[in-house]
């Protein structure tokens, strides 16, 4: 037995596909953007994206048979931020009040910059819970900064189908945040 504990371990090396490391650079910047939306923090944004990668790699010969490889991707991508959400909740302390007397007080000007992202995300989580569709196009539209057509790709639906739900989906925004609405003719 030697000494080298890279002899006595050794670590399992997944087969290099060339064609995921291509898909995966390709849309890397995509999936990041969206983790990033979904969390608001880049550092756990990235350990999704690379908690998801891991798994895209073990199913790529299933991803790249699929007939929306990037959709499929996505869905992954989703399930690996709700693992990273439920590992975060068991890991978790219990925070006791005391503890929380210690901490540095939130100013006004801390809850003044998050008043419009939590007016937001409460609203997309209603929309999401509602209405799926609208809520992915506008997501997609919006967040991703993606094209009618490539939100079509994405979806498997018509242009007129995205612009119909980013429409509608926007309106539901507007209704959930109960901001004012400007009157005939929006758009």
């Amino acid at each position: 037995m030697s000494d080298s504990p890279e002899q006595d371990f050794p670590l399992a090396q997944p087969a290099q596909d060339e064609t995921f490391v291509r898909f995966f650079a390709q849309h890397k910047d995509e999936f990041l953007r969206a983790a990033i939306s979904w969390t608001r923090c880049m550092e756990d944004a990235d350990e999704i994206l690379m908690n998801a990668a891991v798994n895209m790699l073990r199913k790529w010969p299933r991803i790249k048979v699929h007939s929306n490889p990037i959709a499929l991707a996505r869905t992954m991508l989703k399930a690996a931020r709700a693992d990273f959400y439920r590992q975060q909740a068991r890991r978790a302390p219990e925070v006791s009040f005391t503890d929380l007397a210690y901490t540095e007080p939130v100013t006004v000007d801390d809850l003044l910059a998050l008043r419009g992202y939590d007016r937001l995300e409460q609203a997309l989580h209603q929309l999401q819970t509602r209405a799926p569709q609208q809520a992915e196009c506008v997501r997609l539209r919006y967040t991703d900064d993606l094209t009618t057509a490539e939100v079509a790709a994405r979806l498997h639906i018509s242009e007129g189908a995205v612009r119909t739900n980013v429409c509608k989906g926007l309106k539901n925004l507007k209704h959930f945040m109960d901001l004012p609405s400007t009157g005939k003719g929006d758009s």
